[in-house]
């Protein structure tokens, strides 16, 4: 069921109105009810992977729990048994060494126990990701292996169904287990509960990626109806549906319109296919965010923000902390710090140490070294695909090359007069990191490596700005008038973004404007949603793309 539509709007009220009448502690029972019916709803046969996902991780919370509370219970016979050995002898004599040795035994012990758990639990997790998204994919690279080597095809190519939302309810699974093995939350009893979790149904297309610690108990509380909040919610989700049907899908038109066709186009229209592309992924997904955030805000639980106007960044690192933020966390909380813990880190660490001297080298390189897992990661979880790990390295070369290279950079910036806290400065980094991310678009929107390079040619050897024009004027189902749309919904977009970057909230700034004002603007944000949203002739409103990761 796609958020953007008008079954959405109707599912969402009827699950309002049944969830603010029913018994305030009935209420977590109608978003799982709700939440299950829009998932099924939405995938059919493939929603068993969900439940199956769920009774994965509620096991694993449990045998985790049973873990701990056996080692509180012997550590506190074995303290009780000291106690009475020093009561017997009449002395306040202190525990014995053997008896500390043996606790300490205990511990080493349970933690075995635990980490197998995780281990295990984890893992089939991952299976459930990997013989669905990945089948084919890691199918293929045994396949090519054995053809270098001489032997034929040894694995099929299988027409899988990716679960909608495992990439999502999987990894919360993995922190909530990981959390729970950290002693950051309890585990949960109820199992319907932590159902509930994984599969809310704001969340579970596109995320944003939330810990069971900040929205299990949210989950649990009692709502009140509140008017503010419930107009707050509704305006974000129209702004979101705004972003997507207007702004999105209009430019998802010249976009799948180009891209296939990239040879039978200049690289001016090239270059403005990428920016549109770049514009259409940032408008869907942020706007989906919109979505789902206003849609909890309604119901009265609050989701974590996902973007920060990344456009606004001066660099690729700050342009990745703004983006996708909840899952940066993710990667930093999950995949980062077990790394720089790991032996192997501290094993490079030391011998950096031992042989460079250079205190710069000395940070940059184990930073390279556990960042790599994670840029590595993060292009696995975007896709079952070579163009996708390319993608993210893409980045995470930028990264590396604009650290290591900062020393240098610092000294050209200071013979040249030039301070990076001017203004012009601050805009040529803006503008910079916004045409580096422009790049990285061409290659995650391609259909292959090979492509994307075809591509990257036509951009620099065959620029054809005099035919750009023409081009775009000839893309069917697209006129001057949409043009003109798209033009002005951008700059509004911008608009807003900019006064958000100024921490100016414009919901709350609306609210306080006089009658006759705020629903002039509500009245305008519906109608420009019904009059100029890209529906019809040769418009789809199209499924989100980050629905498909």
């Amino acid at each position: 069921m796609n958020y953007a539509t008008i079954s959405f709007l109707c599912f969402l009220l009827m699950t309002g109105i049944v969830y603010f009448i029913v018994p305030k502690k009935l209420q977590w029972l109608v978003l799982l009810i709700a939440s299950l019916l829009f998932y099924i709803l939405s995938c059919g046969i493939m929603a068993m992977f969900l439940p199956a996902a769920a009774a994965v991780v509620y096991a694993a919370g449990l045998l985790l729990s049973r873990e701990d509370d056996r080692l509180t219970l012997r550590l506190k016979e074995a303290a009780d048994m000291t106690a009475m050995t020093a009561a017997g002898n009449g002395d306040d004599v202190p525990i014995r060494s053997d008896n500390k040795a043996a606790k300490k035994a205990l511990k080493k012990q349970t933690e075995r126990k635990k980490k197998k758990i995780v281990a295990v639990s984890v893992a089939l997790l991952i299976l459930m990701i990997l013989s669905t998204k990945y089948c084919n994919f890691f199918g293929s690279a045994a396949n090519s292996a054995a053809g270098l080597l001489g032997f034929g095809k040894l694995l099929p190519t299988f027409h899988i169904i990716m679960p909608l939302g495992i990439s999502y309810y999987t990894l919360m699974g993995i922190s909530y287990i990981t959390d729970v093995y950290r002693k950051s939350i309890p585990a949960e009893r109820n199992p319907l509960r932590l159902l509930l979790f994984l599969c809310y149904f704001p969340h579970i297309t596109e995320g944003p990626f939330e810990r069971y610690g900040q929205l299990g108990p949210q989950l649990k509380e009692a709502h009140s109806i509140s008017y503010d909040r419930i107009k707050s919610g509704g305006i974000r989700l129209l702004w979101g549906i705004f972003k997507k049907l207007v702004i999105a899908d209009r430019a998802g038109l010249i976009v799948s319109t180009i891209f296939p066709h990239h040879s039978d186009y200049s690289g001016g229209a090239l270059a403005i296919a990428a920016i549109l592309y770049t514009l259409q992924i940032y408008a869907e997904f942020s706007g989906c965010m919109d979505i789902v955030c206003g849609t909890s805000q309604m119901l009265g639980i609050n989701m974590p923000e996902n973007f920060r106007q990344p456009f606004f960044s001066r660099s690729i690192s700050e342009f990745w902390r703004r983006w996708h933020i909840t899952l940066g966390q993710w990667l930093k909380d999950y995949i980062f710090y077990p790394v720089s813990l790991s032996r192997h880190f501290r094993a490079i660490n030391e011998k950096a140490r031992k042989h460079i001297s250079s205190r710069h080298l000395l940070t940059l390189i184990p930073s390279a070294y556990a960042l790599f897992f994670v840029w590595f990661c993060n292009g696995l979880w975007h896709g079952a695909g070579i163009k996708f790990i390319i993608y993210v390295l893409y980045y995470y070369v930028l990264m590396m090359l604009g650290q290591a290279l900062k020393p240098l950079s610092d000294k050209c910036l200071s013979s040249l007069g030039v301070s990076r806290d001017s203004k012009p400065y601050h805009i040529f980094e803006v503008l910079r990191t916004c045409a580096a991310v422009c790049f990285g678009m061409i290659i995650f929107r391609s259909e292959s490596l090979s492509q994307a390079a075809s591509i990257f040619s036509r951009l620099f050897l065959h620029p054809g700005l005099s035919r750009t024009v023409g081009e775009l004027s000839a893309i069917k189902g697209i006129d001057g008038w949409d043009y003109m749309i798209l033009f002005l919904s951008v700059l509004l977009l911008l608009a807003v973004s900019m006064a958000k970057e100024r921490g100016i909230e414009l919901r709350s700034s609306l609210s306080r404007k006089i009658l006759p004002i705020r629903w002039t603007a509500y009245m305008l944000l519906i109608f420009s949603i019904v009059i100029l949203g890209a529906y019809g002739g040769d418009f789809v409103n199209t499924t989100f793309i980050y629905g498909e990761f």
